[in-house]
């Protein structure tokens, strides 16, 4: 398995991928994750896992709250682990100060940087996304955009293919053996 060197190796093991819902997070990681030979963990399936149910079913049961505490749980497991990973954060675990802490602490950011129209066209895909209004999403980016933005070590237009984003990712990753 490859591994980072260097003196960030204890603190920062993990590449995290955040951005909006629909910013194609899973794709990415699933290409890095690939490309190193890491595991990848995704916050999407590890909830399913753990619960049976999917993000978007989880909201219209029991509310969105408990969605969120969910998605906190799931990636402070994964950035608590020394195997290094490639992690798929969940949209919304960038607004948890104990979250951005980790993420800051324990893993290379990646943010896929998505624009609103592209959130929506891509909302309407998938089925294990809660829905959402418009200006809900754009409330959202707003608050949002500032916070990844200063958790980003990498920055990416989602719009790009995905092997220039892989290769834009493996050009930021400190050497590797």
């Amino acid at each position: 398995m490859t591994s980072l060197t260097g003196p960030d190796v204890p603190a920062r093991p993990h590449i995290a991928i955040i951005g909006l819902m629909g910013a194609g997070k899973s794709t990415l990681a699933e290409a890095i994750s690939g490309h190193l030979k890491w595991p990848m963990r995704d916050s999407d399936a590890d909830i399913q896992l753990l619960t049976g149910r999917t993000g978007r079913e989880i909201a219209a049961t029991d509310g969105v709250d408990p969605l969120h505490r969910l998605e906190e749980a799931v990636l402070l497991g994964v950035l608590a682990g020394p195997e290094p990973t490639v992690v798929t954060a969940a949209g919304w675990t960038v607004d948890s100060e104990v979250c951005r802490f980790a993420l800051k602490r324990r893993a290379m950011v990646v943010w896929l940087d998505i624009t609103v129209d592209d959130v929506m066209v891509r909302m309407a895909t998938g089925h294990h996304r809660r829905s959402m209004s418009r200006p809900e999403v754009e409330s959202i980016s707003a608050r949002r955009r500032p916070l990844m933005q200063e958790l980003a070590d990498v920055t990416l237009d989602a719009r790009l293919a995905e092997p220039e984003l892989l290769a834009a990712v493996v050009a930021a990753l400190p050497t590797l053996d």
